[in-house]
């Protein structure tokens, strides 16, 4: 069991009326049904609409920033309290990015000779930085792992070689982009998800800080990777490909690290971990439900990931870190030409 947030941490701004007044702070917003029938919430905002969906997203200025908070070795195997399930879930998600990331930056980087469009070619190009700071304020959060015992270097070892790597030297271009963009809407998703429904209110304030910057980002730059599929290969059976190739290995993949955590504190086979896994799966948070509607979204002919909203509570983390006294994130200056 982790501890309580220190008193006086700061608290979420993405939850209950700081929600709603995030959602409001930057620019009227306007609610729709999509095609699926799920409810989707844009921002008007000033600049082009995206992919010709006539929806503005926030990507559209896309700001790399460096998580600068400090971590110490405090902090507790199980940091969102009570419930073991989704820090071992999250903590298995942290082991794998900087492997994830390195494929999207090497995959982006192989595609850029084959960008036309100037303002997609400047997307990428601060979508990579992105990803890049993501990579490194992660691997920081390893030395936590270590110091509590964990075992898990030897599998993101394999993970790496084993199939990015291998993706790298035998998987066609075409390919690669569309796992990338099909895992970028799944990261989106799950930023969405856990901004909006506040989970991790309760948290170690240092591991949520890093979790929701993530998020916030990854809802950020959400549609740039989808935006260069479409752009190099605009196929739906490619889309098609990507996605069932990323949601197999997504899923197993992270469920499977999450299961050998539990198993290493001695949890997986307590009652109160299943309840906890059918309460974030089902009752509590319907993750399940939601993982396959917004997989089933985006395998619509029409989808775009600007239908997926949630650029207001991205706005909302992002400017609390950035001036949080000492900040949280510093945003990095604009590269060269």
């Amino acid at each position: 069991m982790g501890r309580e947030p220190a008193q006086g941490a700061p608290r979420s701004a993405v939850g209950g009326g700081a929600q709603r007044e995030a959602l409001t702070s930057i620019g009227a917003l306007t609610a729709r049904r999509n095609p699926a029938g799920c409810t989707c919430v844009h921002s008007r905002r000033e600049g082009a609409p995206v992919a010709g969906t006539g929806v503005v997203s926030m990507d559209e200025s896309i700001t790399p920033r460096r998580f600068v908070e400090a971590f110490t070795y405090d902090i507790p195997k199980h940091w969102l309290p009570g419930n073991e399930v989704v820090s071992s879930l999250l903590n298995a998600y942290t082991v794998l990015v900087p492997a994830n990331e390195a494929f999207y930056i090497r995959t982006l980087n192989a595609c850029l000779p084959r960008i036309t469009d100037e303002s997609l070619r400047k997307r990428c190009q601060a979508f990579i930085r992105q990803e890049a700071q993501h990579g490194v304020a992660h691997k920081r959060y390893w030395d936590n792992l270590d110091a509590q015992g964990y075992a898990y270097r030897g599998f993101e070892r394999i993970v790496d070689r084993a199939i990015f790597k291998t993706m790298d030297r035998w998987a066609p271009l075409w390919l690669r982009a569309s796992l990338v963009s099909c895992v970028e809407h799944i990261n989106a998703y799950l930023g969405y998800e856990f901004l909006s429904q506040a989970m991790l209110e309760r948290a170690d304030p240092r591991v949520k800080d890093l979790m929701e910057w993530h998020f916030a980002e990854e809802i950020e730059h959400r549609a740039v990777a989808f935006d260069l599929l479409q752009a190099i290969s605009p196929s739906y059976p490619v889309r098609l490909a990507g996605a069932a190739t990323t949601a197999a290995l997504f899923y197993v993949l992270m469920t499977g690290l999450a299961v050998a955590l539990l198993v290493q504190d001695g949890a997986f086979w307590r009652r109160a971990t299943l309840r906890q896994a059918a309460a974030h799966l089902g009752s509590n948070h319907h993750m399940g439900r939601r993982t396959i509607g917004h997989l089933w979204d985006y395998l619509r002919p029409g989808f775009h990931p600007s239908q997926l909203g949630g650029d207001g509570l991205a706005a909302a983390v992002l400017a609390r870190q950035a001036t949080a006294h000492p900040p949280v994130v510093v945003a990095m200056a604009a590269k060269a030409e």
